[in-house]
């Protein structure tokens, strides 16, 4: 069987938190912003300009650092960096959360998903940020929905998941300390 996590780009690990016993279970999969408190393996940025930036600083030396096909040739088909296919055809915020959620699924059984807050939103007054939201919320549907065969397992959420994740067979809520207990001593 095999596991992962996935960190949302607002995943604020606390200084009790041992990293590595949670890597003892799978593998960090997360944007950019996840790899400084977190210590990502595998970071995704999806940014043309802050990936360029990044490989500027030698990132991928790092971590399994990934980046789209599409932004491959215009970075100079830079050393040592993984390629992801696929583009983002409407507005949305938190592309890099995505793109970890579907890397993730294609090679495990189980996602942990650490630092997400799905619960039911409050509709936003601004009709581009809800756009945006609504857009966000609905491709987290389409990658649990169409990797159906992974287990979904929202760590330490706060309160009930939104509706249209919760219809999900797939998807389930679970302490860290119970996620950890797999690990065994």
């Amino acid at each position: 069987m095999n596991i992962a996590w996935v960190l949302s780009d607002s995943a604020a690990l606390g200084p009790e938190v041992d990293i590595d016993r949670l890597k003892q279970l799978g593998s960090f999969w997360g944007g950019w912003r996840t790899w400084r408190g977190c210590h990502t393996d595998n970071v995704i940025c999806n940014d043309l300009d802050k990936a360029g930036e990044l490989l500027k600083r030698n990132f991928q030396a790092g971590c399994n650092f990934y980046i789209p096909n599409a932004n491959y040739q215009t970075l100079n088909r830079p050393t040592g960096v993984r390629l992801y296919e696929g583009a983002f055809a409407h507005e949305v915020d938190r592309r890099d959360e995505i793109v970890a959620m579907h890397l993730a699924a294609a090679a495990n059984d189980i996602v942990l998903l650490l630092g997400f807050d799905w619960s039911e939103p409050a509709k936003n007054p601004d009709k581009l940020l809800e756009h945006r939201a609504q857009n966000y919320r609905g491709l987290v549907h389409q990658v649990m929905n169409d990797n159906n065969q992974v287990q979904w397992v929202l760590v330490d959420h706060p309160d009930p998941v939104m509706k249209s994740l919760s219809v999900l067979p797939n998807l389930s809520t679970d302490t860290l300390e119970a996620a950890l207990s797999l690990i065994g001593d």
